[in-house]
């Protein structure tokens, strides 16, 4: 189960590699089951898209600034 995980965040993660990579901010929080992922610091979005993977990408000026997994542990 961990490695299908794993498998399609780093899909996702392929999708958006344009990204600052090397800046990469990971949080899970537990409760909600939610794994937020952002590229840089982590700041507010403009806009947002629910991708056909269930996975919300976030957009700030039009760039793609992280991930919002949500049910992660259902992944």
């Amino acid at each position: 189960m961990a490695e299908v995980i794993i498998n399609d965040i780093m899909q996702a993660l392929k999708a958006v590699s344009h990204s600052n990579a090397d800046n990469l901010h990971i949080r899970f929080d537990k409760e909600a089951d939610v794994m937020y992922v952002s590229f840089g610091p982590p700041v507010p979005a403009d806009d947002s898209e629910l991708g056909e993977d269930n996975i919300l990408y976030r957009y700030k000026n039009g760039e793609i600034i992280g991930l919002t997994v949500t049910h992660f542990s259902k992944w």
